[in-house]
């Protein structure tokens, strides 16, 4: 019987024509993103080789006149000249432009010297891409060139502009990617228990324990997602690793220490911590958050027994917390924070202890899956009451 409520479950959203056209549109988006969009898409302190040539004809023509005129002393007031700042502008071009003719990524990083125009345009025009947190990961830039310099072997500018594939995942978990992952499960799976209304001769007389039934059913459900979404993620993996690189577990990832409960805040510490740990620590939330909001599905389908509505409170419930959450919120009804469930909504930011600086206080790793797991016992009780006070005839009817 469950095998066949799996099958049926499988069958139904795969021929939902809502669920086919997200999938199309989430494979034609990884393409497009990988194809057309990152290719045109500078990455920050990234040079543009031909103004940089342009540059160096017009300070090589600047201390050539100079030189030529004679006017090659330093100012009284300045302490320097035309003919020597042209100078050392020129020296430092020409090495920074050796450096990317040759493909040299480890000199390209101990070069110093980059154009001034270049470090101004922190977002490429026309391609703003709030679903990445590369903004987030600035303040790092620092700290993740010298492991780059000293550790990464070999070492290219993709992974300097953090194109490769690994990269790319850790970009999008710490900027929208886990509301939009939690989103495109509540979307494909909001009319899954509540189809059984238009099925009613069929379903109402199924000898089976309703709990039972919809857990099996909310389960293969997931399953299907998840599926879908190791698919999508193989997919970038492949097409966006054969042009950039596939990326490897050390790489650095930002990540903020927070100073131990006690101790000042300004203890905290600005480090990295490889790609292999950030994907690992962040897995455990992942799952979690993927069947707790299942779960949270099927109790309001129960409830409210509409797909519409049930799709625009789960929804709600995943952003409500956008409604009062901000940079300088610590408590919630006078609790902290790190005791609601919503906090971990955003996985990437609790991994990398962005709530952590956000909130200026520690939060232990597995305070996290604790809160996400007594929420889940609580979501898995009141579905139990409500099958009980809501029964397969009262659903159905």
């Amino acid at each position: 019987m469950y095998k066949q409520v799996v099958g049926e479950t499988w069958k139904y959203m795969w021929r939902n024509k809502k669920n086919r056209l997200v999938m199309m549109l989430c494979v034609g988006m990884v393409l497009i993103h990988s194809l057309l969009i990152l290719p045109h898409m500078p990455a920050f302190d990234e040079v543009d080789i031909d103004q940089l040539q342009r540059e160096i004809s017009s300070n090589r023509q600047t201390f050539e006149d100079q030189l030529e005129s004679g006017q090659t002393l330093s100012s009284l007031f300045t302490g320097t000249s035309a003919y020597q700042v042209a100078r050392n502008d020129y020296v430092s071009q020409r090495e920074l432009l050796s450096a990317l003719n040759t493909g040299d990524a480890r000199r390209y990083l101990e070069i110093g010297y980059r154009p001034i125009e270049e470090n101004t345009a922190l977002e490429p025009e026309g391609f703003n891409l709030a679903i990445l947190g590369s903004e987030k990961e600035e303040p790092f830039r620092p700290m993740k060139n010298q492991i780059y310099i000293n550790q990464v072997d070999p070492l290219n500018f993709h992974h300097i502009h953090e194109r490769t594939s690994l990269q790319q995942f850790h970009l999008f978990l710490i900027g929208w990617g886990p509301y939009l992952l939690i989103f495109l499960l509540l979307f494909m799976i909001s009319d899954v228990v509540t189809k059984d209304r238009k099925l009613t001769t069929q379903k109402i007389g199924v000898s089976q324990n309703w709990f039972g039934y919809l857990f099996v059913q909310s389960v293969a459900a997931l399953g299907f997602v998840a599926l879908f979404l190791a698919g999508l993620t193989t997919l970038f993996y492949l097409v966006n690793g054969i042009q950039y690189g596939f990326g490897f577990g050390s790489l650095p990832a930002g990540f903020f220490e927070v100073a131990a409960e006690g101790e000042p805040f300004h203890h905290s510490l600005m480090t990295t911590m490889p790609l292999s740990t950030f994907f690992t620590r962040a897995l455990p939330f992942a799952v979690l958050l993927l069947y707790g909001f299942t779960r949270l599905n099927t109790l309001f389908s129960l409830i409210l027994k509409q797909d519409v509505v049930v799709l625009i409170a789960s929804t709600f419930t995943l952003l409500f917390s956008l409604l009062y959450y901000g940079d300088e919120t610590t408590e919630l009804l006078g609790i902290d924070l790190s005791w609601f469930p919503q906090t971990y909504f955003h996985f990437g930011d609790f991994v990398t202890g962005y709530t952590e600086a956000n909130i200026q206080a520690p939060i232990p790793y597995t305070r996290g899956l604790i809160v996400l797991g007594v929420t889940i016992v609580v979501i898995e009780a009141v579905t139990y009451l409500m099958t009980k006070i809501n029964t397969r005839q009262k659903f159905l009817a």
